[in-house]
């Protein structure tokens, strides 16, 4: 199950950064900056996570990464998983060559977990969310709208825990 795979990855984690990545012209490829602008007002005031609407260009955040100094890198995205729409799939580094890239982010989603893991140094995963509609066009299709609230809300709970569960040990 999706959440345990989080739980376990979260259970050391002391600094969080979210990178939400979407195209907002292409329907459903909007989900992870929509999920990041939530989770940066639910979240607000938490000082060890920090929560990045990248848009399309991920790699213009690397330096704010890098100085934040993550010990986890939660990535999230439009991804094809071969499932329903809206379906939750966790991946991780080693497993991201074996989906195709459907958005026109510009960097590669293993380029850019390697550059994390390996020059920041942080946990990286992400969680990929089966598109429906990722034609030109604004919001969210009604199906992966319903998964994007429900996802919303699971993580900042998730986060929130983590962070206080690693604060007080």
């Amino acid at each position: 199950m999706a959440i345990n795979v989080l739980i376990e990855f979260l259970r050391s984690a002391e600094k969080i950064v979210i990178m939400g990545i979407g195209n907002e012209l292409r329907r459903d490829d909007a989900l992870g900056v929509i999920i990041a602008r939530e989770l940066k007002r639910k979240l607000k005031g938490i000082k060890n996570v920090l929560v990045i609407d990248c848009g399309e260009v991920p790699e213009n955040f690397l330096g704010v990464i890098e100085r934040f100094k993550p010990t986890h890198v939660i990535i999230i995205d439009a991804i094809e998983i071969g499932a329903e729409p809206g379906t939750l799939g966790i991946i991780s580094g080693d497993q991201v060559m074996h989906y195709p890239t459907i958005s026109t982010h510009r960097i590669s989603p293993h380029i850019l977990i390697s550059y994390i893991e390996e020059i920041v140094g942080a946990k990286t995963i992400i969680i990929g969310i089966q598109p429906e509609n990722i034609d030109f066009g604004e919001g969210l299709t009604e199906r992966v709208m319903l998964s994007v609230k429900e996802i919303t809300k699971m993580l900042a709970n998730l986060i929130m825990r983590c962070i206080n569960v690693s604060q007080n040990n």
